[in-house]
């Protein structure tokens, strides 16, 4: 039978990693993989990261099972991190809730979770977005329905679009929103037209299905936050999947998790053992380490503390940059709408072509949809950055 299996398809972000690996020159700049970097260029363990794991590495004696949802403190912690402990659905017990292997398995646990309810749902993605939820979909035989999101050329929401797709929603679709500066693009809805959007789908019984992992590097964690938690208030009923790799930089070790907002509690029992039965045919039991440290930071105050300082430093270097580069829109038009933008994406409205060429003249490495990680710029990169550009646009 192995010899029946297809040519495999190259990753493109994966292309972009082994080019900038492969690329002998001093100055070159990964722009690809999204994952934060400092201004030297590294992608460091957060401290508050590597106090947990010393503190975990001391106290534990165990490496036996954890409970199908996963552990307990964690998932206590992150429900108090996402909703707060007075959000409404969460003192009504209206929240299912489960470990995932990073933002990824939490996802699929969703989707796999909609077909067993309805195999006729289908799921609305707006492009561009990231490229694991189309798959995604496929994995769960969803159909999948895709809509515009974002004009790259005028650097602009397509509303209109986003609009129709909404309104074409059917009961138990699912409709994808992406957390605070996770879209691809950078740029998000205002809370304005989230909120008109919600409107929409609970009128026609869809889902709206919540993709968070870059929460705290946009206007702050509570502020981003808060995006979610009012979300989760004026539906009866959502998937929101929450990744830890980003916030805590614990990439790697692959944690995220699942919620699952409910009409009310006895709907909650049954979803949470729906969503336990596809997880354990997934990964059996869900891993430890990631999701220990994420727990022991959330409920250690001193930890904590350090965890929300070392987040926001991420975040004002974010901004700093984007600062620079929108300081080069004069040269550059294509960077005027930088700086309104969050988090560490932006899609440049550049062509494969001009993409090859910014890495074959010029070092600077990304993929050809011209979406960039702001944070793979070190000091000094910004200028390098916007030179090649107006070289490339010329």
């Amino acid at each position: 039978m192995f010899d029946r299996f297809p040519e495999p398809l190259a990753d493109p972000l994966h292309a972009v990693m082994a080019r900038f690996r492969a690329d002998p020159r001093p100055e070159k700049i990964d722009l690809g993989v999204g994952v934060y970097r400092d201004a030297a260029g590294h992608s460091p363990i957060m401290r508050a990261v590597k106090a947990a794991e010393e503190a975990i590495l001391g106290e534990e004696d165990s490496k036996a099972y954890q409970a199908l949802h996963g552990d307990d403190a964690f998932v206590s912690g992150m429900t108090n991190l996402v909703f707060g402990a007075d959000h409404p659905a969460v003192r009504d017990g209206r929240i299912a809730a489960i470990q995932g292997t990073g933002g990824t398995g939490a996802l699929r646990i969703a989707v796999d979770s909609a077909f067993a309810a309805d195999p006729s749902a289908r799921m609305h993605l707006g492009l561009p977005s990231w490229p694991n939820h189309a798959t995604l979909a496929g994995a769960a035989e969803l159909e999948l329905v895709t809509h515009r999101y974002f004009d790259t050329d005028r650097q602009a929401l397509n509303l209109e679009a986003i609009t129709e797709a909404a309104t074409s929603a059917r009961p138990g679709d699912l409709f994808v929103f992406h957390g605070p500066c996770h879209n691809p693009t950078g740029a998000d809805l205002s809370r304005d037209e989230r909120r008109a959007l919600l409107a929409m789908l609970v009128e026609r019984g869809a889902v709206p299905i919540i993709d968070a992992a870059y929460y705290g590097l946009g206007d702050g964690l509570e502020e981003d936050l808060d995006i979610i938690r009012e979300s989760a208030a004026t539906v009866p009923r959502a998937f929101i999947a929450v990744s830890c790799s980003k916030a805590f930089g614990l990439y790697r070790e692959r944690v995220g998790i699942l919620f699952a907002l409910c009409a009310n509690a006895d709907e909650r029992r049954r979803v949470q053992g729906q969503m336990e039965r596809i997880s354990r045919s997934l990964v059996s039991m869900p891993p430890a380490h990631g999701a220990g440290t994420v727990a022991h930071i959330l409920r250690d105050p001193r930890l904590r503390a350090l965890w929300e300082e070392e987040l926001d430093a991420m975040r004002r270097r974010l901004l700093e940059l984007r600062s620079e580069l929108g300081g080069f829109s004069g040269e550059v038009p294509m960077l005027r709408h930088v700086q309104s933008q969050r988090g560490i994406f932006s899609m440049l409205p550049l062509s494969a072509e001009q993409t090859e060429t910014l890495g074959r003249d010029h070092a600077i490495h990304m993929p050809q949809s011209g979406r960039i990680n702001i944070a793979g710029l070190k000091t000094g990169d910004p200028e390098r950055l916007a030179r090649a550009l107006a070289t490339v646009s010329r």
